[in-house]
């Protein structure tokens, strides 16, 4: 469906060309989508953008399509009738020149300003691909070299000396080629990237640039040295990165320097994992920990301390909102950790095969489809579950074979 709209040129001249006063709009047609503006320039004539003699003398048009942000949720479009001036200077090295629409468009874009600042914000902010799939759903879609190619166009940022300086460096190509990132700490933006990490290029650059007041750096002594000889009066700091690292790095060195403990341990030189403690000490079988032993310890204590108070179990209980059983559990238990119970294992139907499964489990066969098939032939009354349970834990019951020592960096970490 075709629409050709025929309305007051100044309305349309408002709407889609705010603030430009140079283009008026002939017609207007929205068909499949897409809204079309056919517009020509307003002035009768323009100066030449050499000799700046003003021209009317008119040498030919041509069209130009420009594309621009959309317009309630359809593509817009707008078909620029473009005029060529003669100029008529005889010492003009240009006989002709193109009628200039500098606030709508730049010469030989495709995009108007407007929609080219859009992009602009959208490659800034996401880049190549993320942006493309963005500008598509917004309804002015462009393709990631397109984003790339208007954040490159962009000037490069001009920054003040920053008063906090940071210092890094980082991998051009790794173990071959290093260079040196300079940031400023205080507003989390990149300032400088210097070639190399030497202490030169650093040097240089804090001689060409006063004012740095501290300087967070890397702990390369290149860095040191340049700092002092390009700002001898900046205070040199370490981030908690760098501290972090060096703190890594110092643990790191003294565990291998020990990796023979590591090899061979003592029983007093246990890892936590082994202990059952974070803490490194043996923990002994009567004293559990957990979640549920700090609960059981805490209301041990509770129920004791309101039986010294002088009240009554059921009290207790009605208080507490607890049942007069646990109630009474715990003020018969002399210890906290008598609360806990033993509970026996269920009997099951599987209990007169298992030493069968460990036996076939022993010889190599762990396929708990072809063991239950062995139990189904001898009429066991067992089921394809249980056999499935019993085999999950031999594979979870360790071998006897020592388990391997740990590396410097696990027991770095």
């Amino acid at each position: 469906m075709v629409r050709v709209m025929q309305t007051d040129a100044p309305f349309w001249d408002s709407l889609v060309f705010d603030g430009i006063d140079e283009v008026d709009v002939e017609t207007v047609t929205a068909a499949f989508g897409t809204v079309e503006v056919v517009a020509r320039g307003r002035a009768a004539g323009a100066a030449y953008p050499d000799c700046g003699r003003f021209s009317d003398r008119i040498h030919d048009r041509y069209q130009r399509r420009l594309k621009d942000l959309p317009l309630a949720e359809q593509g817009f479009v707008i078909r620029l009738t473009v005029r060529r001036f003669i100029c008529g200077a005889a010492d003009c090295p240009r006989r002709t020149f193109a009628e200039p629409f500098s606030r709508l468009a730049a010469p030989h874009a495709r995009f108007t300003t407007r929609l080219n600042h859009a992009l602009e914000r959208v490659g800034l902010a996401l880049a190549g691909r993320a942006g493309a799939r963005l500008t598509a759903q917004l309804g002015f879609g462009a393709g990631r070299m397109t984003l790339l190619r208007r954040v490159m166009a962009l000037p490069d940022p001009r920054f003040s000396t920053p008063r906090v300086l940071g210092v890094d460096d980082f991998a051009i190509r790794r173990g071959q080629t290093y260079s040196t990132v300079l940031t400023s700490v205080e507003d989390h933006r990149m300032v400088d990237v210097l070639p190399t990490r030497e202490a030169g290029p650093l040097a240089a650059w804090l001689t060409r640039h006063p004012g740095v007041e501290i300087i967070c750096r890397d702990r390369a002594g290149a860095y040191a040295e340049g700092a002092r000889r390009g700002a001898p009066n900046a205070l040199q700091v370490a981030d908690r990165f760098h501290l972090w690292q060096g703190l890594g790095r110092a643990v790191e060195s003294c565990v291998a320097s020990h990796r023979d403990c590591l090899r061979n341990p003592s029983p007093s030189s246990v890892l936590p994992e082994a202990t059952g403690g974070a803490s490194g000490r043996p923990q002994d079988d009567s004293e559990p920990v957990g979640r549920r032993a700090e609960r059981k310890k805490a209301a041990h204590a509770l129920v004791h301390e309101m039986l010294a108070q002088g009240h009554s179990r059921r009290a207790i209980a009605r208080h507490l909102g607890w049942g007069l059983n646990t109630v009474l559990r715990y003020a018969a238990a002399a210890r906290w950790q008598d609360t806990f119970r033993e509970n026996p294992p269920r009997p099951s139907r599987l209990d007169p095969y298992k030493p069968y499964l460990e036996r076939r489990f022993a010889g190599g066969c762990t396929s708990v489809t072809r063991l239950h098939g062995e139990l189904v032939a001898r009429h066991a009354p067992v089921t394809y579950a249980m056999v499935r349970a019993h085999i999950a834990t031999l594979r979870g019951t360790p071998s006897a074979a020592p388990p391997r020592p740990p590396t410097v960096r696990q027991v770095t970490g």
